[in-house]
């Protein structure tokens, strides 16, 4: 899944891409992702994105909190 994350972060052009690694922090993740958009629209057209394709990898619908303001968007997965 974080591949997976990473590559369409990087195919969208997402900006001061951060991981964070979580396992043995965290029971409920392995690592947090941060990243940053040049305007809301890149921002809500990058989570659109990772959302489509995480489900289309058969990760199951992800949840997302921001949208469709997408001053913010965060992305459970």
């Amino acid at each position: 899944m974080l591949n997976l994350i990473l590559t369409e972060l990087d195919d969208d052009k997402a900006e001061d891409v951060v991981t964070i690694p979580l396992a043995g922090k965290s029971e409920i993740a392995d690592a947090m992702v941060i990243a940053s958009g040049r305007s809301q629209r890149h921002v809500g057209a990058i989570a659109d994105k990772v959302i489509r394709h995480l489900k289309e990898a058969g990760f199951g619908t992800a949840r997302a909190e921001g949208m469709p303001a997408c001053d913010w968007v965060l992305i459970d997965a």
